[in-house]
């Protein structure tokens, strides 16, 4: 990258001034591109060094800074900062590579291995894969595309409850309508049915008759008793069979998927044999963790009836987690942050257990809740917006609005769900509008995703093709035949530049919503360039140049939109 050549001669230019510590060094993108392609503020942090201005120390580096053929020009501005721009030769290297689909990514690695774990969707058994969920799904599947991009292996798991009170509620309402069950046709009648039976469930807890049969049926569950263990086996496989299409209409899978049933037992044992070290205490009848020693809260792993808590169960997942896939370097669980507290002790106590195999390893990526523009949207299902019935409103929107096949339509519903969340921060509470989600004049998949289309219309048009290609603008000596570039020209090959980096800059913070306002800005660059300049009807060698930056934009929005797991569509 020319980045670490920049850096490697901003340490020859210190070595020459007579400084021989380098780690003051730092080297990122201005946030206004008119101040270069990278900026360093070396010179202020060695002001109380050297009891110099700043200014004076920034002008000496430049001077001692080597001549390269990759940085074009250097600038001091006040207080003291570098600017460096890099050369257009470089910037056409570049842009001919993507055109060319040759995407390098710089590396990031969480550890030597080179291993990452990422556990995310976590939908319950018996419920609704709702718009939560989808939030969590569209945030772990990002995730995972960029830590692959940046050179890692990613294992991907999914944490399901399967076990619980609120399978016991539905259960509950279930046995209590078994006649209905035989007339129930397809899936989505059954999964209808399941939520229904969840609201009469959790609505008959509060009577106590009830409330001790749904107790009862939990303890059923727990001690696998062959009074309830077909009837749960059967619409736990219901649940199952409906999130295996929610992940495929969304374009996401797992290497494994983890049940609460399967960790329980393990789970339990491994509390106990802890309790028995000390890392436990009993308290009430209970065995608890005693956090207040840590600075952290105290939680039940056993309940006084003898039952694995959440926090318990957990014990169980993560040596299951960390056995089945080898060492891992980090295992990312994308979880909302009510849950910071479970995790901070849970990590906590796997680190007292086994602090070589857990220490800092263990990551809570917290995503917000997701919440609705008053009088937008309702369900049927009561205030549960379910996934699948979010992406199909925005899809009828979008055939009303765009006149497109079902197909395109399809695609471009759960790009514009995706996108509506990706483009925030994960730690961002978002109200989410449909009309928003798909506006082509904002800051929306469709907008981008036309951007592309656009770009791809040029192409086709240029070449006679059903998909355009731009031919290889380099001679055979290597040197590109081009004219002068003009300005607007140049800020687009410097903005199509910043795509690796801005990559980089997502897994290093885990935030996928980095590509998506760079792929925005990139798309509102390139229409307003589309805009003020001729392409097919400009001179050859310009002509040649613009579709270069044409077929460079349309393949950087592609890859960045699929490593936000979005689809394309060729025409919109």
């Amino acid at each position: 990258m020319i980045k670490n050549k920049i850096i490697q001669n901003l340490k020859t230019a210190l070595k020459k001034s007579g400084i021989k510590d380098d780690s003051l060094i730092d080297l990122q993108p201005p946030t206004n591109a008119q101040f270069g392609d990278y900026s360093t503020s070396v010179a202020l942090k060695l002001t109380k060094l050297f009891k110099k201005n700043p200014m004076e120390i920034a002008e000496e580096i430049k001077k001692n800074f080597p001549k390269s053929e990759f940085v074009e020009k250097i600038e001091i501005v006040k207080p003291g900062f570098i600017n460096f721009w890099v050369s257009n030769n470089n910037l056409l290297d570049f842009a001919q590579k993507i055109n060319e689909d040759k995407f390098e990514f710089p590396s990031f690695h969480l550890g030597k291995n080179k291993k990452i774990m990422v556990e995310f969707a976590h939908p319950n058994t018996h419920k609704l894969f709702h718009i939560g969920h989808l939030r969590n799904i569209s945030t772990g599947e990002s995730i995972v595309r960029i830590f692959e991009a940046v050179g890692n292996k990613v294992i991907r798991t999914n944490y399901q409850g399967d076990i619980g009170l609120h399978i016991a509620k539905c259960l509950y309402g279930i046995r209590n309508s078994q006649s209905v069950i035989k007339k129930l046709n397809n899936l989505q009648e059954r999964i209808e049915f399941i939520g229904k039976m969840y609201t009469e469930g959790t609505k008959a807890y509060d009577n106590p008759k009830a409330k001790e049969e749904i107790n009862k049926i939990n303890k059923m569950i727990y001690n696998q008793d062959p009074e309830i263990l077909p009837l749960w086996q059967e619409t736990k496989k219901w649940s199952l069979d409906y999130f295996d299409e929610v992940y495929k209409r969304v374009y996401s899978h797992f290497d494994r998927l983890y049940l609460e049933s399967d960790v329980t037992k393990r789970g339990l044992e491994i509390s106990k044999e802890i309790y028995k070290k000390g890392v436990l205490e009993k308290s009430q009848g209970a065995i608890v963790f005693n956090g207040k020693k840590y600075g952290l809260d105290i939680r039940v792993f056993i309940n006084s009836l003898g039952f694995p808590t959440y926090e318990g169960k957990e014990m169980g997942l993560a040596e299951k987690e960390f056995y089945d896939f080898g060492e891992l370097d980090k295992n990312i669980h994308v979880v909302t942050p009510e849950q910071t507290s479970f995790f901070k002790i849970t990590f906590k106590v796997e680190e007292l257990i086994n602090e070589k195999k857990y220490k800092g390893k263990q990551y809570h990526l917290i995503y917000e809740w997701v919440k609705l523009k008053e009088g937008k949207m309702s369900s049927r299902e009561g205030n549960i917006i379910e996934a699948n019935w979010l992406i199909d409103q925005i899809k009828t929107k979008i055939l009303e609005r765009f006149k497109c096949d079902e197909k395109t339509a399809e695609t471009l519903a759960v790009a514009s769900a995706k996108y509506s969340f990706l483009k925030n921060s994960t730690q961002t509470i978002i109200h989410f509008d449909i009309d928003e989600s798909i506006a082509v004049d904002g800051n929306s998949a469709p907008y981008i995703v036309y951007t592309y289309v656009r770009c791809q219309s040029v192409l086709r048009r240029h070449s006679g093709k059903a998909e355009g290609r731009v031919q290889n603008l380099n001679d055979d000596s290597g040197v590109a035949p081009l004219p002068r570039m003009t300005e607007s020209e140049s800020n687009l090959l410097r903005k199509l530049y910043q795509f690796p980096e801005v990559v980089l800059k997502s897994a290093e913070q885990y935030s996928p919503n980095f590509i998506a306002t760079y792929l925005y800005e990139l798309a509102s660059q390139f229409n307003l360039f589309y805009q003020k300049n001729p392409i097919l009807k400009a001179e050859k060698e310009t002509k040649e140049l613009r579709l270069l930056i044409t077929q460079t934009t349309a393949n950087v929005i592609k890859k960045g939109l699929e490593l936000l797991g979005i689809k394309t569509v060729e025409r919109m």
